[in-house]
């Protein structure tokens, strides 16, 4: 009976590792630089979406103005 009470804690030992560390994790120095990657990574998609939008609109400008001038 023993033995059965040890191995039935041996086995549930990672079962409480695996939990506490999923959610009862404290911020490691992995995770706030991949926190910090991923702000950038944000800010250079939103950096690139700017630009196409500069890029959209001018050549809408130069239609426009093209039509325009036609008329």
């Amino acid at each position: 009976m023993l033995f059965k009470i040890i191995a039935f804690i041996a086995a549930a030992v990672p079962l409480i590792l695996f939990v506490r560390a999923m959610f009862f994790r404290r911020p490691s120095r992995f995770g706030e630089g991949l926190k910090e990657f991923r702000k950038q990574i944000d800010v250079a998609v939103w950096i690139f979406l700017g630009l196409v939008a500069c890029v959209a609109v001018f050549a809408a400008g130069k239609l426009l103005w093209t039509w325009w001038e036609s008329l």
